[in-house]
């Protein structure tokens, strides 16, 4: 069930999306608010689990994975959980989804260079449940990750 969000809920969000650095004090400066106010809200909105965490993002390309991949794995009945414990052991295997379609998971995968991407689908093949894989390498990221858009929207529809 999603969460009932009030334009100063999305007014915090989209200040915390933008600059999640900056810190409560001036959110409430900027918003006019009390400080109190802000972190009310914050507690609310990590309480209804829509602001999940404060963690830093990371940029593999900058750390030497330059590679990157979106598998796709179709899984052995019965094994989703086996394999999902076998790709976890996999470093470069940043992220996997339980997906509908053709595939039961689609992950993303970093990697330092071509070699290195082989070398992991080999790891990736090995890991018991996993009967295929379907491999789409990035050429290049246009668009990043981002959720400010949406919160913009969802303020306007308010």
């Amino acid at each position: 069930m999603a969460a009932h969000l009030e334009r100063m809920d999305l007014a915090v969000l989209r200040l915390i999306a933008e600059e999640p650095r900056v810190g409560v004090r001036e959110y409430a400066r900027r918003l006019g608010v009390a400080r109190a106010t802000v972190q009310a809200r914050v507690d609310k909105l990590m309480r209804l689990g829509v602001l999940v965490s404060w963690r830093p993002q990371f940029d593999p390309a900058a750390m030497g994975y330059s590679g990157l991949a979106y598998v796709r794995l179709l899984v052995a009945q019965g094994k989703l959980n086996a394999t999902l414990d076998g790709l976890a052991k996999i470093p470069e295997v940043i992220e996997a989804n339980a997906v509908a379609g053709d595939a039961d998971l689609l992950c993303r995968v970093v990697a330092r260079d071509n070699a290195g991407l082989e070398e992991v689908l080999q790891e990736i093949i090995a890991v018991d449940g996993v009967q295929r894989t379907s491999t789409e390498v990035v050429l290049s990221r246009r668009l990043m990750p981002r959720i400010s858009p949406l919160i913009r929207k969802m303020h306007d529809q308010l």
